[in-house]
Formats: C-alpha cells, sequence, structure tokens
C-alpha cells in the first residue's frame, strides 16, 4: 500500500486505512445538483421564448379556434413548440382516433416547422381541442406560458434523475478533479467519458487493441507523457455482485498496466459494509484504491501529483 495513505489518514497500518475506508463509506452520493439540471431547464424553455410568447396571445381567447388558426398560418415557427406543452419531446408522433372503437385508426401528427395545407391546420386544431391543450389556455394558463413550460421541463428533468444516479459518483469527481488540475504546476488535460482510442486519435499514445474501444470515466495527461485512468462507481448493494465488481477494476488495472497507463479506483457506498474481504481484495490487487472520505482529505490530489 502506498505511503501516501498513512501519512495523509493518519493511521500507520494496512488495516487500519482499511477499517478507515469502511467507517467513512456514505450511504448517498447525491449531491445538491443530482435533483434538477437548472442550465438545461433554462436551455430548453429559452430555445422557444419568442414562440412562448407568441402562444402566450391564445390565453383567455374569445375566438380560440381561428386565432389559433391565424398563428399556424403567420407565425409556422411556434409549431415546433407546441408537443412541448404536452411535456412531449417528439416533433412527430401517432395517436390512436379512439381505443374503444376496434376500427379506429391512428393519426399521425408532424410538428415540424413548415408551410400547413389546409388539412394540417384543421388536424392541429383538432389536437388542441382533443389533448386538452385548448381548455388549458381557456381556463387553467394564467398569464406566461413560459413559467408553464419551466415546470414541465423541471419534471421533465426531474425524469433524467435515473440517468443522472448512474452517473452521480461522475458528477461529484467531476469539479473535484478539476480544482486538483487547475492548482497543479505540472500540465494536465482532463478527458471525460472518452475512449482510449481517443488517446491514439488526438495525442500520439499507443493504445491495445484490448482497451481501445473502452469508455473511460476520466482520463487525465500528465505532462503530455503519462495517462492516468480514474473510474469511480457507487455500490449500494443492489445490482452487480461484489466480487464481479473488484475483479472487473483489478482487470482493469491490469490492462492498463500493458499500456504503460496508470489506474485509480474511486468507490462509496454502504454496499460495501457486508464485503469486507472483497474490499481488502481490492486494497491488495489495485494500486490506488480511495472512497469520497479519501478523496476529500486531499488522498487523491497527493496520489495525482506523485504519479
Amino acid at each position: 500500500m502506498d505511503s501516501s495513505y498513512f501519512a495523509r489518514l493518519k493511521v500507520d497500518s494496512a488495516e487500519a486505512v482499511i477499517d478507515k475506508f469502511y467507517d467513512t463509506l456514505i450511504d448517498t452520493n447525491r449531491g445538491y445538483n443530482f435533483f434538477v439540471d437548472w442550465d438545461k431547464v433554462k436551455r430548453n424553455v429559452e430555445e422557444y421564448k419568442i414562440e412562448f410568447n407568441i402562444l402566450n396571445t391564445l390565453i383567455g381567447s374569445k375566438n380560440f379556434d381561428s386565432d389559433l388558426r391565424k398563428i399556424l398560418i403567420e407565425y409556422p415557427q411556434v409549431i415546433p413548440a407546441i408537443p412541448i406543452l404536452l411535456a412531449i419531446r417528439e416533433r412527430k408522433f401517432k395517436v390512436v382516433k379512439d381505443f374503444i372503437d376496434d376500427s379506429s385508426d391512428t393519426v399521425t401528427y408532424d410538428f415540424s416547422k413548415r408551410k400547413l395545407t389546409s388539412n394540417d391546420i384543421d388536424a392541429i386544431t383538432e389536437f388542441f381541442n382533443k389533448t386538452g391543450l385548448k381548455r388549458f389556455f381557456l381556463e387553467l394558463s394564467s398569464n406566461s406560458i413560459q413559467d408553464y413550460v419551466t415546470g414541465i421541463e423541471v419534471g421533465m428533468d426531474t425524469n433524467a434523475r435515473k440517468n443522472r444516479s448512474g452517473h452521480a459518483m461522475e458528477m461529484v469527481l467531476k469539479p473535484i478533479i478539476e480544482d486538483i488540475i487547475a492548482k497543479q504546476r505540472a500540465s494536465y488535460t482532463m478527458l471525460y467519458q472518452k475512449q482510449f482510442k481517443y488517446l491514439e486519435d488526438n495525442f500520439d499514445f499507443k493504445v491495445n487493441s484490448s482497451i481501445k474501444n473502452r469508455k473511460a470515466d476520466f482520463i487525465i495527461i500528465k505532462d503530455n507523457r503519462k495517462v492516468i485512468n480514474i473510474e469511480v462507481n457507487f455500490f449500494s448493494g443492489s445490482g452487480s455482485k461484489p466480487q464481479e465488481i473488484v475483479d472487473s477494476y483489478i482487470e482493469r488495472q491490469n490492462e492498463l498496466r500493458e499500456n504503460g497507463f496508470e489506474f485509480i479506483w474511486v468507490t462509496d457506498g454502504i454496499g460495501w459494509k457486508d464485503q469486507k474481504n472483497q474490499i481488502e481484495k481490492g486494497f491488495e490487487r489495485v494500486d490506488y484504491l480511495l472512497n469520497l472520505h479519501f478523496v476529500r482529505t486531499g488522498l487523491l490530489e497527493e496520489i495525482l501529483w506523485k504519479i
């Protein structure tokens, strides 16, 4: 075990390091940026800011259908914004006319920006009526479609939490690594979620075929001569078996060594609490194994400086 562990964690044995690892495991990797990606919400709302302002004129309209038809004719740029009012990203989709009628056909709606035919306008007007959008404009909306869409985007973004959950550890580590790199005197380049062949294509590193198409969480290039792969994961106790997890990262280190690359594994999660033998195996076979507490003590920074 590298001596950096003992000095940084203020312990004097490998057993004490492992005990410290267990004592500092966390049961969640959610940061405050996990819940809503406000930058994405803002981008999506502002993309159709002008179109939403045009649609605002329909709120409380006394002649809704004719006003909608006029907008569709004179301002066809509003057409792609319409599905968003129903929390739909697609611009082209099908709807079943009538589920009760077994002979009912499906209707295809295309909300791409274009010059509409009379039939297209009839179809979209019917769409507003049957989906309840007309009722929304006349009975439910107050004065800002943009505010309403902001709420929709927040709701749609929360559906992306499942994807963010899988990348939560990367979200935690990325700013930490960026901060470390900013403070170092050496020249560092950080690559995020890149395949190793990117090193061969852009930095003239030779990469074995065994890992060429593998994607790395983080690749750190130090002084344009040394490559460090940082892999992160969070083990809650569900999903993969702990032995498979540990063995996969041991194998990753072995493959990286064949290319002359260094490896750091950052893992955390309450799932490791009952897997002491597997973590001991990890510490025996992986050169640098950290949890988030170890990272916060400055151990990751020290290791990156030493490698």
